[in-house]
């Protein structure tokens, strides 16, 4: 699978808060996207919404270990507290599951 490297904004809106904030919701966009690659990799088996979803990774510069640790050490991918934990192992070591 190839994954093209080019980032269009659709956005128009600059982002304001804490770094805290920032961090929270990127976090949070994060999960949201592993949740829906586990969905249709794993759950659905839909080949090609597993590939845009791959692409958005991509597009959105999203570390690939960062989604592969989350996508297969989380038992419980609703289960913000676990991601959480899961995520912040991985930002502080690098370390993958």
């Amino acid at each position: 699978m190839i994954l093209k490297n080019k980032f269009i904004s659709n956005s128009s809106q600059v982002p304001v808060g804490t770094p805290e904030a920032r961090i929270r919701n990127d976090r949070q966009a994060v999960f949201q996207l592993v949740r829906d690659l586990v969905q249709a990799q794993f759950t659905r088996g839909d080949e090609e919404l597993t590939k845009r979803l791959w692409q958005d990774v991509a597009d959105r510069k999203i570390d690939l270990d960062r989604v592969i640790n989350l996508m297969y050490t989380c038992s419980f991918h609703e289960d913000d507290e676990e991601m959480t934990k899961v995520d912040e192992i991985y930002q502080k070591t690098g370390l993958i599951g």
